[in-house]
């Protein structure tokens, strides 16, 4: 890009646009010359996506095939990907991939919901295979597709569990782990319930580290750094990076509790005959939720009671973006409010959980039920 003076009054601007050079004569001040060009410039790289090779004929149903077979029949979550691809390709296969702009990417989007029904969770799942998959389209498949952005990144989603706010009261952390320690005893002194002492352990990590159920199913005992009093967080999920969070030594000290399946390595294996090791605990959650008395709660809130009871308890917000594995922190600017009415304490959270539930006003509980 350049600017040269033709006469005084009238300037060449030249710049590079679609493979080819620009050029265009500005009448005025040398300051005009330059306003006018950066007009140019910033309109050609907010269009760049759109300024593809008309002989690019590259179709959204190619596209899908590509992906399905490259990466989306890999995963553990193939047979649901599959479907949602089949439902991309009814839409939108006959198009061009340089066709397919964010504004029809959010018709799409939003037809999920509108026009078949679907929750507001499920249909961020589905967009999220196709922001994927665009990804890949305007990545390392731009030569073949025409496009060199995301236009999936245009697209305005909403993410339901990240904008909930429930989190446990120090009353109702110390009711579940009551609730917990009840149901891991079979009545009439008839040993261990495995359903419930498994529960248990998954329960207290949720609680005391923030992290999320499919990362907690994924734990290796080889992600457990006693001495540093570290857990590794290797799970495949929020961009695949590898994070530490912080376990508490009264959490130490219930992993190794925990038995060890020999040739086992993870902590919390698929029961046997799981359909492609999914793991679910909604319905053994929902018992000690219903045992505690505890309504209008979720497990994934139990990431929100830690980040929430972490600010109240004098946290830093960047500490805690960390611990939660946010790529951004506007995720976790929500939990500043709570830092705002509370007076900062010192000590690390996960011990203070601890305390909660183990507390003065635990006898206290008990002796309402």
């Amino acid at each position: 890009m350049s600017i040269h003076k033709i006469e005084d009054g009238v300037f060449k601007i030249r710049w590079r646009e679609g493979g080819r050079n620009r050029s265009l004569n500005v009448h005025g001040s040398h300051e005009l010359a330059k306003k006018i060009l950066r007009k140019k410039l910033s309109a050609r790289d907010e269009n760049r996506h759109l300024d593809i090779k008309r002989e690019v004929n590259f179709r959204m149903s190619a596209l899908i095939d590509r992906y399905w077979e490259q990466y989306a029949s890999k995963k553990k979550s193939q047979d649901r990907e599959k479907a949602i691809l089949e439902g991309i390709r009814g839409e939108l296969g006959g198009l061009f991939v340089r066709e397919v702009e964010g504004a029809g990417i959010q018709r799409w989007y939003q037809g999920l919901t509108e026009a078949k029904g679907l929750s507001e969770g499920t249909a961020l799942r589905h967009f999220n295979v196709m922001h994927h998959m665009m990804e890949k389209a305007a990545t390392i498949w731009s030569k073949e597709t025409g496009i060199d952005r995301n236009p999936a990144d245009d697209v305005e989603v909403k993410r339901p569990d990240d904008q909930r706010e429930r989190y446990l009261s120090a009353e109702e952390i110390q009711k579940v782990k009551w609730a917990l320690d009840q149901k891991m005893f079979r009545k009439a002194g008839k040993g261990i319930n495995q359903t419930f002492f498994h529960l248990r352990l998954i329960v207290l990590t949720a609680l005391t580290t923030g992290m999320r159920i499919a990362e907690i199913f994924s734990l290796k005992w080889s992600d457990l750094l006693f001495r540093e009093e570290l857990m590794a967080v290797r799970a495949k999920l929020k961009r695949g990076k590898v994070r530490y969070v912080p376990m508490p030594p009264e959490l130490a000290t219930e992993f190794k509790r925990y038995p060890v399946i020999l040739g086992e390595a993870r902590i919390f294996p698929p029961e046997p005959g799981a359909k492609r090791e999914r793991q679910r605990v909604d319905k053994s959650f929902g018992t000690i939720l219903e045992s505690a008395g505890i309504e209008d709660f979720r497990f994934h809130d139990l990431r929100h009671t830690f980040a929430s009871w972490y600010m109240m308890n004098g946290g830093d917000l960047y500490e805690l973006a960390k611990i939660l594995g946010h790529s951004n922190i506007k995720m976790t600017e929500r939990y500043a409010k709570l830092a705002k009415s509370h007076i900062a304490k010192t000590g690390n959270t996960a011990r203070e959980m601890w305390r909660l539930m183990e507390g003065e006003k635990r006898e206290q509980s008990l002796g309402t039920r």
